[in-house]
């Protein structure tokens, strides 16, 4: 067993560090499985953290992580040979080996195009520390399909992001991975900061609301079996709007519908066979939606109201939701100390500036975690009633010069491009940087009373004015874009 001689080995019972404590592999271990729980499941000692302390504790863990991906995920090592690491010593020294936001989306289109997913499947195997290469894949014919059998066949349970220009990130995300995520959220969500609450341990046992569908490849989607096992306990206490399948293959084709129209040339936007063939099910599925939206609004009004529930949707859908909700007069429907959690309302759909209210009309709740968070990310920055986005020690934060992509400094209010490095992420790497041009206050406190560094609200695409990322179908737009393409599907003559 191996030992860091690095402060702080934390101390739950007394919200301290002791100095010059030998770290074992074991208590970082311990630190990455579950920083909610090593800082004694309590929000307020994990945040009160000094950050000198928290940052050494980054370290130890980012030196452990270092060492176990080292000659086990090919992407990594291809980066750390090519720049000659072989060590981290510091916080900064892993920037080299941040992965750029287009790794993910860094296989050849043709591939699904073509229904290559042999292919796909060794690309991604460069991803992952998991060996799928076995996996099995000859007999899909469409993205759903090679999603689901790497999820039956594998320890992965990967999603996709949305797509631009045609092109759909896919991260390999391990099924021990999103429970992991959500084992954090009895402490991030069902706390108040400042406030010593009892501990809530998983499964929590509470109705969930989900106002889309409940499967499916985007992460909002393929998060649900964790929430199901972390914070529902059972299927029956999860409640989503659509009990099908949102489909990557319908995806796609909607980021192609929106180029073409945009391009002037929706006339000649062809339909794949695989697509053209389950025709019958996505018309099936369009015409049972409008009934079953009125069942989940009666599921709400009738067996959910007046009780504590957990709702996570982006905030267009909780928006939406909401109006048809108060349309149908509605209003005040669950225990004020419900939760929502929620995000992805910035980009790709505008909401009015009142749409917080709104949708506290209607859910009659006290608070919403409006957070910073992406697909490549397992630790959201959690939002403040102030607005900001609060870092929690189980993330390092880095905000770089977008020309040079050098690191500014980690002091004052800085300007940047946004990356990160996910300690709780294990079989594949946590170092990424975004696309997003973020504002981080380091040293200033925050109004809202927590000490810990944060983003200010305003996050935008970095070089927003240019034509970089025009085309982008965010999550917030994707409900819509969905639709349009169902529409397009059904009302075509194959």
């Amino acid at each position: 067993m191996r030992w860091f001689i690095l402060p702080p080995l934390f101390d739950a019972d007394n919200n301290s560090f002791e100095e010059h404590t030998l770290f074992s592999d074991s208590e970082v271990d311990r630190f990455v499985d579950n920083p909610g729980e090593y800082f004694g499941s309590s929000l307020t000692k994990m945040l009160n953290t000094p950050r000198a302390q928290v940052e050494a504790l980054q370290l130890a863990a980012l030196k452990r992580r270092f060492g176990l991906m080292r000659g086990r995920l090919p992407m990594m090592d291809k980066l750390a040979d090519a720049q000659g690491i072989d060590a981290v010593n510091a916080i900064n020294d892993v920037l080299p080996l941040l992965f750029d936001h287009a790794v993910y989306k860094s296989y050849p289109a043709s591939l699904l195009e073509k229904q290559r997913y042999g292919q796909l499947t060794s690309w991604l195997n460069k991803l992952t520390t998991h060996d799928i290469s076995g996996v099995d894949v000859s007999a899909c014919k469409s993205i759903d399909d090679w999603m689901i059998a790497i999820k039956r066949d594998t320890p992965l349970s990967i999603c996709h992001t949305s797509g631009t220009t045609g092109t759909m990130s896919f991260l390999p995300w391990s099924k021990v991975e999103w429970r992991r995520m959500l084992k954090q959220y009895p402490v991030l969500f069902f706390q108040k900061y400042g406030v010593e609450t009892p501990i809530e341990k998983p499964p929590l046992n509470i109705d969930c609301i989900f106002p889309s569908f409940r499967t499916g490849g985007m992460s909002h989607t393929v998060v649900n079996d964790a929430i199901v096992d972390i914070v529902a306990g059972n299927e029956e206490r999860f409640h989503a709007a659509y009990p099908t399948r949102l489909s990557a293959d319908m995806m796609l084709l909607a980021v192609k519908l929106r180029a073409a129209t945009a391009n002037g040339t929706l006339d000649r936007l062809q339909i794949s066979p695989e697509i053209a063939s389950r025709r019958a099910d996505f018309e099936k599925q369009q015409c049972e939606m409008p009934a079953r939206i009125n069942e989940f609004f009666a599921t709400m009004q009738t067996q959910l109201a007046g009780r504590r529930v957990y709702i996570q949707a982006i905030s267009s859908m909780l928006f939406t939701l909401a109006e048809s909700g108060l349309k149908k007069g509605l209003k005040k429907v669950f225990a004020p100390n419900s939760v929502i959690v929620t995000g992805g309302g910035g980009k790709g759909i505008v909401l009015p500036p009142d749409w917080k209210e709104t949708v506290n009309e209607f859910f009659g709740v006290e608070r919403i975690f409006n957070n910073y968070g992406m697909s490549e990310m397992s630790t959201q920055m959690t939002g403040c009633l102030q607005g900001n986005y609060h870092s929690t020690p189980s993330m390092i934060p880095y905000i770089l010069d977008p020309i040079t992509m050098q690191p500014l400094p980690r002091k004052g209010t800085v300007k940047g491009q946004f990356g990160f490095f996910d300690l709780m992420v294990d079989t594949r790497w946590g170092g990424f940087v975004t696309a997003d041009e973020v504002t981080m206050e380091w040293d200033t406190p925050c109004a809202c009373g927590i000490p810990t560094p944060y983003l200010h609200s305003h996050i935008q695409r970095v070089n927003a004015n240019s034509d970089d990322g025009d085309d982008k179908l965010s999550c917030a737009a994707s409900p819509t874009a969905y639709a349009e393409a169902m529409d397009f599907l059904t009302a075509e003559t194959v």
